[in-house]
């Protein structure tokens, strides 16, 4: 080895032994006392009325290049639903089948009662699959541009859904569109994916609920892919767009 090269070695090791001297453990002593359990602080967090929460959790999602809306009530969803849809029409060449007919998940289960009939009175129809591993419904849900859904918790603090998938709630519905719409009630929206534990424990049903539910959808946003020079592309693993119509629910 070189002189340089030793000098170099040397003064790495100096730096690390350094920088090991002043570190403190990992792990605490097993003779320390105990210490009040707490909950961990969340890295991102949101405070404030229920209309500012879900204001913090559409600027967030808008942050990651998702999109949203509020309105003041459920009535007005199907109109919301329609309006969104002629925008991507409009920039789809105004193809008039575009979002006709949405990939949704069953009325049963979606938010708002009756939304397959006022869907209709706009002109637009739901597809719910009942078995994807029957070829033609698969392909006819690979063919469907809108996807619909309801959800499970949303976060204002990063703008994220949870969507747990099973009958009647196809994650084919969120997964295989171009175009995402998430129907979100406003009670459904916690400060914090640590506030939704924090709720499911004192319901007593936190285990209940990830053990009955072998998949879990976090949904922050488009699906997003960058190359090597950080070119941004939308799309490529699932919706390009995901949009949250936000509607008071009075609960």
């Amino acid at each position: 080895m070189s002189v340089a090269g030793s000098t170099s070695r040397d003064s790495i090791l100096k730096k690390l032994r350094n920088g090991l001297a002043g570190a403190q453990s990992v792990f605490r002593d097993k003779h320390d006392p105990d210490d009040a359990v707490s909950v961990p602080s969340a890295v991102t967090n949101a405070v404030g009325s229920r209309e500012e929460i879900a204001r913090a959790f559409g600027e967030n999602l808008e942050a990651v290049l998702g999109s949203y809306e509020i309105v003041k009530h459920p009535s007005e969803v199907a109109v919301s639903i329609a309006a969104r849809i002629v925008g991507w029409r409009a920039e789809n060449d105004g193809v008039e089948s575009y979002g006709r007919e949405l990939l949704s998940w069953a009325p049963a289960e979606l938010p708002i009662p009756d939304l397959g009939q006022q869907l209709a009175q706009q002109g637009i129809e739901l597809f719910v699959p009942s078995a994807l591993d029957n070829k033609d419904q698969r392909a006819h849900s690979a063919s469907l541009n809108v996807g619909l859904t309801g959800i499970d918790a949303a976060f204002a603090g990063t703008g994220s859904m949870v969507l747990l998938p099973g009958p009647g709630k196809s994650r084919a519905a969120s997964l295989l569109p171009l175009h995402h719409i998430a129907l979100i009630p406003i009670s459904r929206i916690y400060e914090t994916f640590e506030s939704w534990l924090a709720e499911l424990r004192s319901r007593q049903t936190l285990e209940e609920l990830f053990r009955d539910n072998a998949q879990v959808a976090f949904i922050t946003g488009p699906s997003k892919s960058a190359d090597i020079e950080l070119n941004l592309t939308l799309g490529v693993h699932g919706p390009r767009d995901v949009h949250a119509i936000v509607f008071d629910d009075g609960e």
